[in-house]
């Protein structure tokens, strides 16, 4: 008996000096370390009591440690894969590493009731088939009755008490402790024994203060349950989340369910809100980066939204940069967020254009500046752009900087230069539509000159259109390209004219047909033209396509009615069309010199001369 209590006192100690060490969940005999301490408790009555006797039994080891969870193997007398005993204790029986277990039933049901002979017992046998040989078990509860008597275990009859009622709790503690020391199937070790017979002694009972703090925080399976149906009410009515969205948050952030509603997720939510962010967009941050509810207030999101401001930002940009990239509510200010924007006026971008950046891709703010956004800009200078143009694409298309240099600037660059383009063009491309960068090579930007060729343009051709209107490649072949290509051959061009026009004309493709194009040929045929001469014109002159109705064209067919009758007029426009491109200035200088001269009819040879000639042949 000696040597046994010696053998516990010298495991007891092992295992606390490996519990200093290595934490008091890497200790502990096999089957123990095999468990898990429980999160949340079935009752309150369960953890007064229960806390207490465990501070009785291993008063050096921390509580929660002791109400622990176990997986065990379903079986036909337990066919659950979750064994919970109330209290895993190890060490305090004369079996050196054997297990006691004290599992406390609240009901007041009488032991005849339906269960007794069933889950009882067969909870009792799983956890000692559980558990080493010599390990036992002691059944706590306030009911009489028959249940059969079973080996390696013991029960105790207690009363009952009032929450937080000392006086009646500890009675049933000291009904615990004496159903322990007297049952003839628990061998308690000796220094154990001796302990529970001093506290049955001792007058006036301790305070059992560590279970007292214990019970004071433990969070009951009861109360989460009704906090839980609280965050899901509070996100259903006040943010209108669906069902699925509920649970795709609880997927992603599980501890939603955990967070005060009144002192987070109102305060967070009502943050968003006075920043003006919709309740859609909210939802959205939610969904989308739930994290930002570990942020503070205070020290988080109230500071940066006004660093964000004493940047330029104006309050709906703010909103934007919040609602589209969260993340940023959790950056340093001093540390992430002024060395990027630093970074970026030492690029060349004045404070206008940090914000646009910003605004236009917050996720820039992440981005790292010595891996990340130099290189994109030293990519850009060896492209051939100036200056200028760097900070103009920076802060017109600052997705750019989020790009990869290898597997998309590069891979782009390349394929512009196979399509034909020179280093030049491509700069250009670059400098004027920076978003072509972003296009998908496969997706986007291949189909796209597949299908210039398949309308008939050569490669020359194609090459015009990608430098002289890149946006192109940025249309729609459906919903764009083919349509102008339909209405450009209903007009009545040809195959062949119709692939000149694209090629002299790019733009075409960003033109409204029903704003910009059929006005424009409406405005021919008011002229005096047929539809023939129409495509004719349109042909030869694809440009009158870009004129303005309202600041070109109707002027300068008034303009011209004063010199000419409209007949004479429509003939005028049939023959040289580029007539309607030239300024008012060359058109009224040239009239008036030719009236000088009296020869206003030869108005269309002159208006191709240079300056030079003709003031050389019509001196003013």
């Amino acid at each position: 008996m000696h040597l046994k209590g010696k053998r516990g006192i010298s495991w007891s100690l092992c295992f606390l000096a490996l519990t200093f060490l290595l934490g008091s969940a890497a200790c502990g005999p096999p089957w123990w370390r095999k468990g898990r301490p429980r999160k949340r408790h079935r009752s309150f009555a369960e953890v007064e009591l229960l806390s207490r006797l465990a501070e009785l039994l291993m008063p050096r080891l921390p509580i929660g440690e002791l109400f622990r969870d176990f997986t065990v193997k379903p079986s036909p007398a337990w066919d659950s894969r979750s064994l919970s005993p109330g209290i895993a204790v190890f060490g305090v029986l004369q079996n050196d590493g054997a297990a006691l277990f004290v599992d406390y039933d609240g009901s007041h049901q009488g032991s005849d009731g339906p269960g007794c002979n069933s889950t009882k017992q067969h909870k009792t046998k799983a956890l000692l088939r559980y558990a080493p040989e010599g390990s036992c078990v002691l059944r706590i509860g306030h009911a009489t009755g028959n249940c059969r008597r079973q080996e390696h275990s013991a029960d105790a009859i207690v009363n009952t008490w009032r929450d937080g009622h000392e006086p009646s709790l500890m009675k049933a503690v000291s009904q615990s402790v004496w159903a322990l020391l007297s049952s003839c199937d628990i061998a308690l070790r000796e220094d154990v024994s001796q302990r529970l017979h001093t506290f049955q002694v001792t007058e006036p009972k301790p305070r059992f203060n560590e279970a007292r703090k214990f019970a004071s925080k433990a969070v009951l399976v009861g109360d989460v349950e009704n906090k839980e149906a609280q965050v899901f009410a509070f996100l259903r009515e006040h943010l209108r989340f669906s069902e699925a969205q509920i649970q795709a948050l609880v997927d992603k952030f599980p501890k939603i369910l955990r967070i005060s509603i009144d002192d987070k997720l109102k305060p967070t939510v009502s943050c968003f809100e006075d920043l003006g962010l919709s309740g859609q967009q909210v939802t959205k941050v939610l969904l989308g980066h739930p994290q930002v509810l570990r942020f503070n207030i205070e020290a988080n999101l109230k500071p940066t939204v006004a660093w964000f401001q004493s940047v330029g930002l104006s309050r709906e940009q703010v909103a934007k940069v919040v609602a589209s990239s969260p993340f940023v509510l959790g950056c340093s200010i001093e540390e992430k967020l002024k060395p990027t924007v630093k970074w970026l006026e030492d690029a060349g971008l004045c404070r206008k254009q940090v914000c646009k950046a910003v605004a236009g891709f917050p996720g820039l703010l992440g981005l790292s500046v010595k891996s990340n956004l130099k290189p994109k800009v030293a990519w850009l200078r060896d492209l051939g752009l100036s200056r200028q143009q760097l900070t103009k694409v920076v802060a017109n298309f600052p997705q750019l900087l989020g790009l990869s240099i290898g597997a998309k600037l590069k891979a782009t660059e390349a394929w512009l230069w196979g399509v034909g383009l020179s280093r030049e063009q491509v700069a250009k491309v670059v400098a004027c539509s920076p978003s072509v960068l972003g296009y998908s090579l496969e997706a986007n930007l291949k189909p796209k000159v597949a299908w210039l060729g398949e309308v008939g343009l050569n490669r020359e051709q194609v090459v015009k259109v990608v430098a002289g209107f890149p946006p192109v490649l940025a249309c729609s072949i459906e919903a764009k390209l083919k349509p102008t290509v339909a209405w450009l051959r209903d007009t009545g061009l040809s195959r062949e004219q119709v692939a000149k026009v694209i090629g002299r004309l790019p733009q075409v493709f960003g033109y409204s047909i029903d704003a910009k194009l059929k006005p424009a040929v409406l405005w021919l045929r008011e002229v005096g033209l047929t539809q023939l001469q129409v495509a004719g014109v349109i042909a030869t002159f694809p440009h009158v396509l870009s004129l303005s109705m309202q600041n070109n064209l109707s002027p300068k067919h008034l303009f011209l009615l004063e010199h000419f009758t409209r007949d004479e007029l429509r003939d005028i426009i049939r023959r040289l069309p580029a007539l309607l491109g030239y300024s008012f200035a060359r058109l009224r200088h040239r009239l008036q010199v030719l009236q000088k001269h009296d020869v206003v009819s030869r108005l269309t040879a002159v208006m191709t001369w240079t300056d030079s000639r003709f003031a050389e042949r019509f001196p003013s």
